[in-house]
Order: C-alpha cells, then sequence, then structure tokens
C-alpha cells in the first residue's frame, strides 16, 4: 500500500490550476513577466520591515515586507516594496527552499 502525503502548505499553491487553465509553457512567460504579484499572492506570512524611504522623485507611502509562500512545490521567501494598499509594487529579493525549514529561518533571519 502506497501512501500520499500533500504538504499542508500546497494548498497555497496556485500553480497547479493555473496550469491547467492557460497550458503549462504560457504561464511559465506570464509568471516570469509579474514575478512579484505571484510571490506576494503565494504569502501565507508576512513581517512588516519598517518605511521605504524611496528616491527623491518617487511620490508613493510605501512599505517594506518580507514574506514567506508556496509556489510551484516550493517555498518562496523575498523582501517586498508595498504600498499604502498593501499591494505589491517590486520584488527586491527572492530565494527559494525545498524545505519548510529552511525557508522559515530565513524568513525570521532576513534571508529574503
Amino acid at each position: 500500500m502506497s501512501q500520499t502525503f500533500v504538504h499542508p502548505h500546497a494548498e497555497f499553491d496556485r500553480f497547479p490550476a493555473l496550469a491547467e487553465e492557460f497550458g503549462t509553457d504560457v504561464i511559465a512567460d506570464i509568471i516570469a513577466a509579474e514575478a512579484a504579484d505571484f510571490a506576494w499572492d503565494s504569502r501565507f506570512a508576512e513581517r512588516n520591515l519598517g518605511a521605504w524611504d524611496g528616491f527623491e522623485d518617487e511620490d508613493f507611502d510605501a512599505g517594506i515586507v518580507r514574506i514567506i509562500g508556496y509556489f510551484r512545490s516550493r517555498y518562496i521567501v523575498a523582501t517586498c516594496l508595498v504600498d499604502a494598499n498593501r499591494r505589491v509594487r517590486a520584488m527586491l529579493k527572492q530565494r527559494h527552499f525545498d524545505r519548510f525549514e529552511d525557508a522559515e529561518q530565513a524568513f525570521l533571519d532576513g534571508g529574503g
């Protein structure tokens, strides 16, 4: 008898449904173009890291947020720039992990 184990974070992974709807090749191009949005939408935890000082010519309030998420069967730890409405504006840094324990440690230590 074989046993199948589905990791609890797999419920956050939107990739299987997107690949089924659009096809793997098409969705890969979309993901590449919209990486920050996919990382942000995959998050299941976040930490506010403070205000974004920005550049002199920017006219919006933003914050820096570290997230941990699950997408394409891997964990993502990323540092994102979000606006006042909590919409991701940019992904400043991103790392992928196969194991939750490694991702969690990076999330807590600042490795995203």
